[in-house]
């Protein structure tokens, strides 16, 4: 049976648990692809909003270019053109060999080291002749020129007057453009779905916030600004980020994964625990026939043998062949009990054992039951004692039922006593119950045996005692299930190599 089971497990164990594991494996690995996807995709999304923004304030400084350029001889206009942009604190012209030429407003002049800006305007001499060769092509761009005071941005553009190229620097704060100008678009962009941060390279702080009611924390997808040296704007969901958003569904999606995986396991353990029960009962089952049949072989046999000899006449002496018919009898009243053993045991799996409570004496059933075995006893050298306690009140009971339990106590007692043969049978009462307590010196039966003996065709085979001894396993099933039908108890005492205690409780009438 072993080596079936095994092969069942082996089976399992392919068709089930195997393809369950790769299938797990696989989805995995799809999970982890999936995660990342998912935030390429959010990247992408975000990294389309961070380069409209860039565009948009790509947009505002080439209008602002476009509008000095059509107002270039207008200074008044142009003078209202940079006191009105946000962010603009001043606008300085030079011509195309960088001679300064003018500034706007006027007032800055004296305060502003024009010299030095001219200075570092031809060190970006590179810059302006790509502007150059722009506005050649008919393209009009503007370019960020590096100066050394990070806190201002250098803007410039080329624009015409007449024949003559002018070359313009804006002069503008950037956080104030990013608060101020790109503020509103911002915005509109989030509609309360993304926060957008403005940093200044190194500094963990942000310098602008969409949220202006909540701190937010700090990002981590960040991308430069086009036109801010030094400044970078970051992007990110509100409530979670991408990371968390991707592993909450990884992890949802691993959860229903280890859901499935635990429900087929667990099939798979069911299927494999229940045809390992049906082997087993297979197996038992087929003890149960062989043991059966040594066991009605028995007594056939010796039926066979004694009527034989007397009907060849052979014994002579009465008393000789009054002692051969006992012994027919009382193997005939032995193979009787194992034929209503079976049939009882029938009509218990098929439920159609049907009981007739009545009011019984306790005293009576075990003097009957033991009456049976009379015969056996002396002639197998049994020491055999009835206590029976006196003013035990009545019990309700199926009377035949109720014997049939105590017989098959005392032929299991019969048959696992080793050398001392002493059998003890007591009545009593004790609280709400009559019981009925049988008392052997045999083989005993070890704890982890004691959960197994009331199942059916289960036999002790400990010992080699209990090997010798063939049974049908139904005994002591028998009994359980009559005492359960009496709403009764059974309490097992058992010591291996000393024997065995069996009480039967009888609810008192």
């Amino acid at each position: 049976m072993q080596s079936s089971v095994k092969k069942i497990g082996l089976l399992i164990l392919a068709i089930i648990i195997l393809p369950v594991l790769i299938f797990s494996v696989f989805e995995i690995g799809r999970l982890r692809q999936n995660e990342k996807d998912i935030q390429d995709i959010y990247n992408n999304q975000l990294d389309a909003i961070l380069y409209s923004i860039n565009q948009y304030s790509d947009d505002v400084l080439s209008n602002l270019a476009i509008r000095i350029e059509t107002r270039q001889d207008d200074r008044t206009e142009i003078h209202r053109l940079i006191s009105e942009t946000p962010s603009v604190n001043s606008l300085l012209q030079f011509d195309d060999r960088f001679k300064f030429l003018e500034c706007v407003p006027d007032t800055l002049c004296s305060s502003l080291p024009i010299e030095s800006i001219t200075e570092e305007l031809k060190k970006s001499g590179s810059i302006i002749k790509r502007l150059f060769t722009y506005l050649r092509g008919g393209y009009r761009k503007i370019e960020i020129i590096d100066q050394p005071d990070r806190n201002e941005q250098w803007i410039s553009f080329l624009t015409k007057q007449q024949d003559r190229i002018i070359i313009n620097l804006l002069i503008l704060d950037p956080e104030e453009f990013i608060g101020k100008v790109l503020d509103p678009k911002i915005q509109e962009i989030t509609r309360g779905k993304f926060h957008i941060a403005a940093y200044r390279i190194g500094v963990s702080e942000p310098v602008y916030s969409s949220d202006k009611q909540n701190v937010i924390k700090p990002i981590k997808e960040k991308r430069p600004f086009w036109l801010f040296k030094n400044y970078e704007m970051g992007i990110e969901l509100i409530d979670i980020t991408i990371a968390e958003l991707a592993g909450n569904r990884m992890r949802k999606n691993l959860i229903l994964i280890g859901i499935m995986d635990l429900i087929l396991l667990s099939g798979a353990w069911l299927i494999f625990r229940n045809i390992r029960k049906q082997l087993e009962l297979s197996q038992l089952k087929s003890d149960f026939v062989s043991n059966v049949s040594h066991e009605i072989r028995t007594p056939l046999a010796l039926i066979s043998m004694y009527v034989e000899t007397l009907e060849m006449g052979r014994i002579k002496a009465p008393e000789k062949i009054q002692e051969y018919y006992q012994v027919i009898l009382n193997e005939t009243s032995r193979l009787s009990a194992m034929v209503n053993r079976i049939l009882s045991f029938s009509q218990i799996e098929n439920k159609k054992r049907k009981y007739s409570p009545e009011e019984c004496d306790i005293n009576e059933i075990v003097a009957k039951a033991a009456s049976g075995f009379r015969y056996t006893l002396e002639n197998k050298g049994f020491k055999f004692t009835i206590d029976a306690a006196e003013d035990i009140s009545p019990i309700l009971a199926d009377w035949e039922a109720a014997t049939d339990a105590v017989v098959n106590l005392i032929d299991n007692a019969i048959k696992y006593s080793g050398e001392k043969k002493e059998i003890a049978l007591r009545t009593g009462m004790d609280t709400r119950f009559a019981y009925i307590e049988l008392e052997d010196h045999g083989i005993g039966i070890s704890d982890k045996n004691q959960k197994y003996i009331f199942d059916k065709f289960f036999r002790v085979t400990e010992k080699n005692l209990a090997n010798k001894v063939k049974g049908s396993g139904l005994g002591l099933a028998i009994v359980k299930h009559i005492m359960d039908a009496h709403h009764g108890e059974i309490e097992v005492n058992s010591t291996p190599g000393a024997g065995s205690r069996f009480r039967l409780l009888f609810p008192v009438k």
